[in-house]
């Protein structure tokens, strides 16, 4: 029997030949997911189909859930959706379960039972951009003063110099008359 604190779990008992679909749904809080890397702020939803055949019992997972990031340009946090998916294969036995394949798949599994959460965990965080942006053209925050460019104009002086550069500059405007 499945524990009941489990989230994702799928009782195998009544799983029949060929193929069955199933919409699975929890709380994004649920999955305990690091909140540093990930804020879940809608329920995580699984399209789960499970292909059984003899012991052999496939599944694939598409994943759909909103979250919430903070902007890499402007510091803002804002919710977008996101997608993920995942795959496991494994075996039926006369008393348990054996993973199939266990490069890249993540389950928990009892005598009858198989929970998918460390699967969608871990594809809910491999998904996550590296710098993520509220839009595409996010103007950022100014450098000099701090302002948000996307709500307003700062009126900072906008020409800066490399430092390094002043020599140059110094010697053309020098040189320039010869």
């Amino acid at each position: 029997m499945a524990p009941l604190d489990q989230v994702f779990t799928v009782d195998l008992r009544g799983l029949t030949e060929g193929r069955s679909r199933m919409v699975l749904s929890e709380s994004g809080s649920n999955l305990k997911l690091p909140e540093d890397q990930l804020v879940i702020s809608s329920d995580v939803v699984v399209e789960l189909t499970l292909d059984r055949t003899g012991s052999l019992i496939t599944a694939k997972g598409d994943i759909s859930a909103i979250q919430t990031l903070v902007c890499a340009r402007c510091l803002e946090p804002f919710e977008c959706d996101v997608a993920a998916a995942f795959n496991a294969v494994f075996r039926m036995g006369q008393n348990d379960l054996q993973l199939e394949d266990e490069e890249d798949t993540l389950v928990e599994f009892g005598n009858n039972w198989v929970s998918f959460a460390p699967s969608i965990r871990e594809s809910l965080i491999l998904v996550v951009p590296i710098k993520p942006l509220c839009r595409e053209d996010c103007r950022g925050l100014c450098q000099r003063c701090g302002k948000n460019l996307n709500y307003s104009h700062c009126d900072c002086p906008q020409e800066t110099v490399d430092p390094r550069w002043n020599a140059l500059k110094t010697f053309l405007e020098d040189n320039r008359g010869e």
